[in-house]
């Protein structure tokens, strides 16, 4: 596990505090705004977020570390909503164990697949699949044979679903056409690649992953594996040397692409650094630096529209350093981002889904949020009265 991952305590944005909750509704213009609220009771720490419209998402996570020790109280690994993260409810999941899951894709409001890992000893790869909404969710028919863990899925639909899968020793890709009866392996990820945490797939089958290599004992330097063709074959990606470890990759368009991550290359510990934005002009073939974001260690990207982008992770404050969740957002493609205003979001926020340009959810440890995205300005031409035109 990444520091980045082990960094599930943090951030308020960087903003003056408030002593009043700011309204979502009526905010100004270009002015975001993050309300925070508890996940339901029995949260562990959500690490996983899908939106299939504006109202329904669902998020995925782990169970809290006094669940085992404690059989009688409320344990949530899935919760769901369906008024745009206002109200949030747990779903049940019966199973012989409590599972680990790390990874959510919903692509329809009845439908969706979680991943990760069965909670069991030994323990092996799990894909849960809701076709009611999450009223039930059972496991998949199958999980990709020899996998141990299923670190993250994408789901254009039901037919088409591909996974990031652990079996251990290598790090590879599988697809389902039926909704996770049966899997087929694909290509290997790059043999130094580790820590793969989402996966994110254009319908024109770039799919990206992000994550680290290793250089030395506790220490690693971004890593970005790039597929062509939907998960079938695996390259890495061109980056600087030194970079930070990574932690979320998307593309913009089909030739701007983004990726976030933090600029200390120690993995093995949480250590407070800036947030780290990396850009691509070529469909994520080489990357470059771009604009340091007004928010450390960053953890999730999305762009719901060419034009915005929004980005989550942490502050740091005070010595020693106490992190609470942080949102930026960018109204240009990612060229810039600004720091948005959050209440109450005691811990770093680490997954958001925006499912459209002027909305996203996000959730970290066991908070959930919303928030509510600036609509970029339009100059349109100004036009010339009639009969004063030139004329050539």
């Amino acid at each position: 596990m990444t520091a980045l991952a082990l960094a599930g305590c943090t951030a308020v944005a960087r903003t003056p505090a408030t002593t009043t909750v700011p309204k979502v509704l009526g905010e100004q213009r270009g002015t975001p705004t993050v309300i925070g609220q508890p996940a339901p009771a029995g949260t562990g720490e959500l690490g996983a977020v899908s939106c299939a419209d504006a109202t329904h998402c669902w998020a995925v996570g782990v169970a809290g570390p006094n669940a085992a020790a404690s059989p009688t109280l409320p344990v949530t690994v899935i919760a769901a909503t369906t008024d745009g993260g206002r109200t949030w409810s747990t779903q049940q999941v019966t199973l012989p164990a409590i599972p680990d899951l790390s990874g959510v894709s919903c692509p329809a409001i009845t439908t969706c697949m979680a991943v990760g890992a069965t909670g069991a000893q030994p323990s092996a790869g799990l894909a849960l699949i809701t076709d009611d909404g999450g009223a039930t969710w059972a496991a998949a028919a199958t999980a990709p044979p020899g996998s141990v863990d299923l670190t993250a899925v994408a789901c254009a639909s039901t037919t088409a679903c591909t996974a990031i899968v652990s079996d251990g020793t290598a790090i590879w890709s599988a697809q389902t056409a039926d909704f996770g009866t049966t899997w087929v392996r694909k290509g290997n990820l790059p043999l130094a690649f580790e820590d793969p945490r989402t996966i994110s797939c254009t319908p024109a089958g770039t799919c990206l992953v992000a994550g680290y290599s290793s250089t030395t004992t506790g220490h690693g330097e971004a890593d970005i594996a790039l597929s062509l063709d939907g998960g079938q074959t695996w390259a890495p990606a061109t980056i600087p040397p030194g970079t930070g470890a990574l932690e979320s990759a998307t593309c913009v368009t089909a030739t701007d692409c983004l990726a976030v991550g933090s600029t200390s290359t120690t993995v093995s510990d949480v250590v407070p650094a800036q947030g780290l934005v990396l850009a691509s002009t070529d469909g994520g073939h080489t990357w470059t630096a771009a604009s340091a974001p007004p928010v450390d260690d960053a953890f999730g990207v999305a762009c719901p529209s060419t034009l915005v982008c929004a980005l989550v992770g942490t502050e740091w404050t005070g010595q020693p350093p106490v992190g609470t969740g942080a949102v930026a957002v960018s109204t240009d493609g990612g060229l810039s981002f600004t720091g948005s205003k959050v209440a109450y979001v005691p811990l770093s926020l680490t997954a958001l889904s925006c499912p459209a340009p002027s909305a996203c959810v996000a959730v970290g440890g066991d908070v959930v949020a919303r928030m509510v995205l600036p609509v970029p300005k339009v100059h349109h031409p100004k036009k010339e009265p009639a009969g004063t035109g030139h004329h050539h």
